[in-house]
Order: C-alpha cells, then sequence, then structure tokens
C-alpha cells in the first residue's frame, strides 16, 4: 500500500472543514455535552442527582460516545467511500494505471487514520471530566480506562469501515448514511429483541458491542461468547470493504 495515497487521502478529509469539524462535535463535543447536562442536574438539585463525574456516569458517558461518535464514524466513512467518484477525479486516478484495489485500500486506510485521534480525543475528554466531575466518588483504574477505550475506539472504527464499504459499494453517500443510522440506530436494536430469530441475532453489530461493552450487566440483550462478539465485528468491518472493493474493481471510469 502506497504510504503517499494514504497521506493524500487522510489529507483530504482533514481539508473538508465541514467534515472535520462536524466529526469533533459529534465526538469531543458530545461527550462535554453530556458532562455539562449531567452538572447542570447536579447543581440543581444535589440531593438526586450525585456527582457528574465518577464510575457512576462513566457507563452513560461511554453510550453516548459509541451511539453519537458512531453517527460521526458513519458520515466519515461514507464520504470517504465516496470520495473520489463524487469529486470526480476517480477517471483520473485509473487512467495513471494505479491499482483499483490499492486506490480502495488507500481511501480506508486514510479514513482510519482520519478517524482514530478524534475518537481518542474524544474518550480522553471523557475520561478528564469522569476524574474532575468525580467529587470524591469512585473513579476508574487504569486497568478499566485501557478497557473502555479500547472497545469505544474499536466500535466506532467497525462503524467507520462498514460505512466506507457499503457507500463505495452503493456510490451514494447520502443513501449510505442514511441506510447504516437507520440499521444501527433502529432496525437492530428491533431485531435484538426478537427472541424467534434465536442465535441469528448474533450476527449483529449491536449486539456483539453490547457483550464486549466492558459494562454489561442486564444490559446484554443477546447471550453470546466473546469469541462470537469478536468475529461479529469484524464481519461488519470486513465483509463491505470486501464489497467495496469488488465494486470499485468492477466500477466503470
Amino acid at each position: 500500500m502506497n504510504i503517499r495515497m494514504i497521506r493524500a487521502d487522510l489529507l483530504r478529509l482533514r481539508k473538508h472543514r465541514g467534515l472535520f469539524w462536524w466529526s469533533i462535535v459529534l465526538t469531543s463535543g458530545a461527550v462535554a455535552a453530556f458532562y455539562g447536562i449531567a452538572l447542570g442536574f447536579h447543581l440543581h438539585d444535589p440531593a438526586q442527582y450525585g456527582p457528574a463525574g465518577g464510575v457512576e456516569n462513566l457507563r452513560r458517558g461511554l453510550w453516548v460516545l459509541s451511539m453519537v461518535g458512531g453517527v460521526g464514524a458513519a458520515i466519515v466513512g461514507a464520504t470517504a467511500g465516496t470520495a473520489d467518484t463524487s469529486s470526480g477525479v476517480f477517471r483520473d486516478l485509473v487512467v495513471t494505471g494505479r491499482s483499483r484495489v490499492g486506490l480502495f485500500a488507500a481511501r480506508a486506510a486514510g479514513a482510519v487514520a482520519f478517524w482514530v485521534p478524534l475518537a481518542v480525543a474524544a474518550y480522553a475528554t471523557l475520561m478528564v471530566l469522569t476524574f474532575a466531575l468525580a467529587a470524591g466518588t469512585a473513579t476508574p483504574t487504569l486497568a478499566a480506562i485501557a478497557k473502555d477505550g479500547g472497545w469505544v475506539v474499536a466500535v466506532t472504527t467497525v462503524t467507520l469501515l462498514a460505512g466506507l464499504g457499503v457507500s463505495a459499494t452503493i456510490g451514494s453517500r447520502g443513501i449510505s448514511i442514511g441506510v447504516l443510522l437507520g440499521w444501527q440506530l433502529a432496525v437492530s436494536q428491533v431485531l435484538e429483541n426478537v427472541h424467534v430469530l434465536g442465535v441469528t441475532r448474533e450476527a449483529l453489530l449491536t449486539a456483539a458491542a453490547s457483550r464486549l461493552e466492558p459494562f454489561t450487566g442486564d444490559a446484554v440483550v443477546v447471550p453470546m461468547s466473546a469469541a462470537a462478539a469478536v468475529v461479529a465485528m469484524a464481519g461488519w468491518a470486513l465483509l463491505p470493504l470486501v464489497a467495496g472493493a469488488w465494486r470499485t474493481r468492477a466500477r466503470d471510469a
């Protein structure tokens, strides 16, 4: 894979000012807004609402980051997946003799390189606020911090890669975003609770993410092994990418 091509795709995403700033709003901004609201409730009625930080609110903060950040990841992925065709440079790139699959791989790598620092920065913001607003309550251990961070970055990155693959396959940024968000936020949630589907529910990304979530407890709707959850998440990342690479290779220049 050509490093210069990856850098070019990364730079193109960074130069997309609307995408860049909305990605920040949907990651670090969403975390700051959640803790700001929690702090407001606490200051208004400390007897009813506990401190905004600490372990008690950490699960809610992670949920906000995974859900709202997932929306941002889907948008970034769908934008990256259609960048060449929407900008009209796909034909110019193809006629240079570059491998189409190589172009797609560089696009995926550039999108990951763009997204992961944003997700890490948002998680760092979450941790800072968790400790700063703990007000003497329990705070997460170092092991928990590492585990929680790995989970939220992995879940949102899988959503990013799924969005990239789906958009490259469909060829439409808007439709891809709509399909992904509709599936993740509505359809998957319904299917998780349709017990007649049995083990087939283990293929849902939401079910796999919930199983691997550090704060599982009673939140797991679909009982499954950790190995099955990892396989399901890997499938949601790899299968759309394979479809996107195939479509990129077959698309008319």
